[in-house]
């Protein structure tokens, strides 16, 4: 299999400088083929959005990709420049999704590691960071392994996030339709099967009843990754990570009461076709990361010839859930602008017609009221903020009365300064504020470590520039 590590806006890259490890047959370089070429054409320039909806086991996250900051469900994974005729200059050029993907079968294979561009190490261990901090401390206490680039393991560990997601919807029901048999009679009656089971007549009625119930197929799946995860050496510190977990867990358990282990690959098939429930929207994501979990033995880099699997993430939404779980304990709000909630009016009225009803609320990235507005970039910023985001940043601190605004930005540099700008008239400040992603860590530990000791200045930082 082709082993292939690039970047997240990796600026094009030709593939042949992208080429990772060794061949097992000859021992060198596994060097780059028609059939490689092919593989990687099929899932280049195609919007992950159809990506994912074709490809069970592909997850992105953000789920909603459609509603994203920038639409990033709209845009391919990666562009390929290039042509069968001098593929081996071909050149791939990445946007903001970060992760893991494969492709393809046989001498087809491909593997292709798109790292975070402001991690220069050999390990990405930026991207498996912020993932423990986004979905739990489970990668750092249980001693997860960055270098090995385990997208199974990952798979795991998002669990409990997208459990919890789905529970604050409520716990899923649907209608089903049970063949009865007693003399409670509560639905169409089923005379043949009476005729058969019920004569001589002993006081029992065949009956056919449709209600809702709580032990549904899907439900049934959500057990059975629970049992699944249970059964691994780090699986029960992955379901007891939170006391939200360990609740949505414990009612999972206690309504699944036709649970059967033996019952496994049938619940799968009946899951397959995927759930379309207008309420409980939150409830297919969890459907398809168990769907991914349980078909763990097919969730490698080339289950198929045209088949794609892996686990990518938007970068944006990454390092914005990210910065939440530094800045929500130091009074921060962070507005879910994915999916528009908790915006701000700009007008008095909401009957504003003459201006597009979607931008009569503004959504800043973390705000602190009456206090402080805060946009975080995942770009670099050392050199200059562009147009498009200076004005937003003001335009947020005129409606909302707030004189102090800034930006935050990955630093992976050794000489930024944060920096603090007057606007004129001094009607207000503007920040630019790195934060220092440390390049020099040996491990994933030590990484943390650095940035453990990053994350107490940042309080600091705002109340110093």
């Amino acid at each position: 299999m082709l082993h292939l590590k690039t970047t997240d806006n990796n600026c094009s890259q030709k593939i042949s400088f992208l080429i990772q490890g060794v061949s097992s047959r000859t021992g060198g370089v596994e060097p780059f083929s028609v059939a490689h070429y092919s593989s990687l054409s099929r899932i280049a320039n195609v919007p992950v959005k159809e990506l994912a909806v074709k490809n069970q086991n592909l997850l992105v996250f953000p789920y909603e990709i459609e509603k994203s900051y920038g639409r990033i469900g709209e845009l391919p994974l990666f562009e390929m420049c290039g042509c069968t005729e001098n593929f081996p200059e071909a050149e791939i050029k990445t946007g903001n999704l970060m992760g893991f993907i494969g492709t393809g079968s046989g001498s087809g294979a491909v593997q292709l590691e798109i790292a975070s561009r402001f991690s220069k190490s050999k390990n990405d261990f930026f991207l498996h960071y912020m993932l423990g901090k986004v979905f739990g401390e489970n990668l750092f206490s249980l001693n997860y392994d960055a270098s090995s680039g385990n997208v199974f393991d990952l798979l795991i560990f998002t669990f409990p996030l997208v459990l919890k997601n789905a529970f604050r919807q409520g716990i899923f029901k649907t209608y089903m339709t049970f063949e009865r048999n007693d003399a409670n009679v509560k639905g169409a009656l089923n005379f043949p099967r009476h005729i058969r089971q019920n004569i001589p007549f002993a006081g029992k009625v065949a009956y056919k009843e449709r209600t809702q119930v709580f032990d549904n197929p899907l439900t049934e799946l959500v057990r059975h990754t629970i049992e699944f995860i249970k059964a691994k050496p780090f699986g029960k510190s992955v379901l007891n990570c939170d006391s939200e977990t360990k609740s949505a867990v414990s009612q999972i358990i206690e309504l699944t009461q036709n649970y059967s282990f033996h019952a496994r690959q049938k619940i799968i098939s009946e899951n397959l076709r995927g759930t379309n429930h207008p309420f409980f929207t939150k409830w297919k994501p969890l459907q398809k990361l168990c769907l991914a979990i349980l078909n763990h033995s097919k969730i490698n880099y080339h289950s198929g010839e045209k088949s794609v699997c892996g686990l990518l993430f938007d970068g944006a939404w990454l390092w914005e859930e990210y910065l939440n779980t530094i800045l929500h304990p130091i009074g921060f709000i962070h507005p879910e602008n994915k999916n528009h909630k908790g915006g701000l009016r700009m007008f008095k009225n909401d009957d504003e017609l003459a201006f597009d009803k979607d931008y009569r609320r503004i959504y800043p990235d973390f705000y602190k009221k009456g206090e402080y507005i805060l946009d975080a970039k995942y770009k670099p910023l050392q050199k200059n903020v562009c147009r498009e985001d200076l004005y937003q940043v003001i335009s947020y601190m005129h409606t909302m009365k707030i004189s102090r605004g800034g930006f935050i930005f990955p630093d992976d540099s050794t000489d930024f300064e944060n920096r603090r700008y007057n606007l004129t008239n001094d009607t207000g400040t503007l920040d630019v504020i790195g934060a220092k992603i440390p390049q020099k860590a040996e491990n994933l530990q030590e990484f943390c470590s650095f940035m453990k000791n990053e994350e107490e200045r940042i309080p600091w930082k705002f109340a110093t520039l």
